[in-house]
């Protein structure tokens, strides 16, 4: 069975997790478009004997049987996607408990079903740099609520949990969003790389932290861990690992290499739509799609070549308690 792939077009406008989580007013989070008719909500295929993937709405996730529990990465754009998930979780492991969660991105659109695990007292692994900011929010609970475990991978970490092995990457710094993290299992050889590949057409470059210089060092640090496949967020898994990641580099070097010529000449937008159509890269990325990623990327580079990010959230840490004096009714803590 392979899973089919439902959506051709890119998510262009996706709230990130952490800035809902902790905004103090209400947030509109995106709903996802309608699958098309004749689609199930989800459909889900084994790789082998302990490793299953699928779509649930519009999002691949995967889980795998550990031993002595189920990693699970990724947990779809709603909570719905991820109940369907988390029931088939059940139905394939016979039981087991979910004990790890794995987030490539903090996107809503690849985790905004993590609700439907909460509360819990799984591990939870997500990129560092937004470990703070989710566990004093999202993952912070009720008093006397069950809590993970949040782990902040900062650059390579290796995970040895019951019978397997599992290497966590972390982004350096922005690639396709802040918080990128590629999830490498040792033992079957698959990579999970959230939308830093995307199998059967070009990257989307249209993200407000996307960079294109920090996602082709993390392609790099893909192709060193020799991927045997990869399953991204959309579109089918893949074998051709050398070929999708030789695409998307292709791609990226000519979009570096272009938007540095037209921002040395201080190139107005319209001048520079025009010179794009006439040094298009092949047929990887569609003319409509191209522009949209060149014209993002251009409003947001700076002199220096760099692109400017969105607005840190604040990260609000409590105040340091008041440590007693040391009396027969309050012990030292």
């Amino acid at each position: 069975m392979t899973i089919r792939t439902v959506l051709s077009t890119a998510l262009l406008s996706v709230t990130v997790l952490a800035n809902v989580a902790s905004s103090q007013a209400p947030v509109a989070v995106p709903t996802p478009p309608p699958l098309p008719e004749g689609i199930p909500a989800f459909e889900v295929a084994q790789y082998n004997s302990f490793t299953w993937y699928g779509r649930f709405g519009l999002t691949n996730c995967a889980f795998i049987d550990m031993g002595d529990g189920v990693l699970v990465i990724d947990t779809g754009w709603t909570k719905q996607d991820a109940e369907n998930l988390k029931a088939q979780i059940k139905e394939k492991t016979k039981g087991k408990p979910v004990r790890w969660i794995v987030m490539t991105q903090t996107d809503i659109d690849s985790n905004g079903g993590i609700e439907a695990f909460l509360p819990t007292d799984a591990t939870i692994f997500v990129h560092a740099r937004a470990a703070d900011l989710l566990s004093g929010s999202l993952f912070r609970g009720a008093p006397g609520q069950k809590r993970p475990t949040v782990v902040g991978v900062t650059d390579q970490l290796v995970v040895k949990a019951g019978e397997r092995r599992v290497e966590l990457v972390a982004a350096p710094g922005s690639a396709h969003s802040a918080h990128d993290l590629v999830v490498l299992c040792n033992d079957n050889g698959l990579a999970f790389v959230g939308d830093l590949v995307t199998p059967g057409r070009c990257v989307n470059l249209q993200g407000p932290a996307a960079d294109p210089v920090g996602w082709l060092e993390m392609l790099n640090r893909i192709d060193k861990l020799h991927p045997g496949g990869l399953v991204a967020s959309r579109g089918e898994p893949t074998k051709m690992v050398s070929q999708e990641l030789e695409q998307a580099r292709a791609y990226l070097d000519r979009v570096i290499r272009f938007l540095s010529e037209q921002k040395a000449r201080n190139a107005p937008e319209a001048r520079v739509a025009g010179e794009l159509s006439l040094k298009k890269l092949g047929d990887y990325c569609p003319a409509r799609a191209d522009n949209a990623n060149i014209l993002a990327l251009y409003r947001r580079m700076q002199p220096d070549g760099t692109f400017a990010g969105p607005a840190a959230p604040a990260v609000t840490r409590p105040a340091p308690a008041m440590i007693p004096e040391p009396t027969p009714s309050a012990p030292p803590r």
